[in-house]
Formats: structure tokens, C-alpha cells, sequence
């Protein structure tokens, strides 16, 4: 951080300054990741390139995978609330699409998940969310959710990887068709 970023941040509140720098580590993060796997960079370098001092990066996180977690806990509490809107409840095309159009939004941020391989944490909180919608749910339609949502992760990942060519509404189509079954169970259910 420059000397007039660090004048600026003296007279932030703390919750501020403290964005402020988990933006600029995240950032540097990304820049880094540009070069090199996520494992070989150290926090030293981390820190260096974020301009921010080790008791700053310490302040805000326990270590680089807890910034990677903060990322991932971004992207999937907005799908996790767009699951709680009634106009996503009974359209789930409408969230397969509102969740590729995150992706897309979030390429920087998704490529960093990608590559140090924790792009597939954003959809483990989702079957257990869906479950508590429900309530109880039978052995099977609990391993129809996984599977969907595991389904779901893999084409995302795949598009990804592909340069996202299709459209949102292309691949929320193709995530219908493989979770019908699993998502007619759903509709009967509630």
C-alpha cells in the first residue's frame, strides 16, 4: 500500500481498512496466480505485492487458503440467496442461469478457485441448504441433489475451462436436462 493509501486508511474505520487491505491481498493474489500455482506463493510475497505489512495480512486472515475461502463464501452466499427468492424457488432454470451468469461475473475470482482446486467448496453448503428447505428427505432424492449438484459443478467447471462460449440460458438448459428426475422428486415433495 502506497504512503496516501496509508494515510487513507488512518482515517477509515477499522471494518473499512480492513476491506480495503482483504481487497488488496485478494488482488495481489490474482496478479501472483498470473505466474505461479497457488502453493508456491509464500505470504511473504503475498504481502510485498499487496503492499500491506504481515501483521495486516495476519489481522484479516489465518492463512493464503483463508482468502481463497472468503472468495468462495461470496460467490456461494449470492447463489444461496437467489435460492431463497421465490421467483428461484420454483425456477430453477432461472437460478441455473442468475448461478452462470455469477460465474461469468466472477471469471477472475472463479480462475483463482479453479487453480487452487477449491472451485467445487461453493456447491458443498448447497445440497445441505436445499435439504433444510425441504425438511426430511427420502435416501434417494438426498443422493438426487448431490448428484445433481455434483452434475451441476462439472459442467460449470467444464464451461469454464472452455472460455464460457455458450450463453447462461444455454447452459441453465443443459443443467435441466440432467437434474429433471431429481428436480420433478423436489417439485413433488414440496
Amino acid at each position: 500500500m502506497s504512503q496516501n493509501a496509508s494515510n487513507l486508511t488512518h482515517n477509515l474505520s477499522n471494518n473499512e481498512a480492513n476491506r480495503i487491505t482483504r481487497e488488496s491481498i485478494c488482488t495481489a493474489l490474482l496478479e501472483l496466480m498470473k505466474t505461479k500455482d497457488f502453493k508456491e506463493i509464500s505470504v511473504s510475497e503475498l504481502v510485498r505485492r499487496a503492499g500491506v505489512s504481515r501483521q495486516s495480512f495476519y489481522r484479516n486472515y489465518k492463512s493464503k487458503e483463508d482468502i481463497v475461502i472468503e472468495i468462495e463464501r461470496r460467490i456461494g452466499t449470492r447463489l444461496i440467496e437467489k435460492m431463497n427468492d421465490p421467483g428461484y424457488i420454483n425456477n430453477p432454470k432461472k437460478w441455473f442461469i442468475e448461478f452462470f451468469k455469477v460465474v461469468r461475473e466472477n471469471n477472475a475470482l472463479v480462475t483463482l478457485l479453479q487453480k487452487a482446486d477449491l472451485f467445487i467448496t461453493i456447491f458443498e453448503r448447497i445440497p445441505a441448504y436445499i435439504e433444510s428447505q425441504l425438511g426430511t428427505c427420502s435416501t434417494e432424492l438426498h443422493y438426487g441433489i448431490v448428484a445433481s449438484i455434483a452434475a451441476t459443478h462439472s459442467i460449470a467447471r467444464e464451461w469454464f475451462k472452455n472460455g464460457m462460449k455458450e450463453s447462461e440460458t444455454e447452459m441453465a438448459d443443459l443443467c435441466m436436462k440432467f437434474i429433471k428426475t431429481t428436480y420433478d422428486k423436489l417439485i413433488i415433495k414440496a
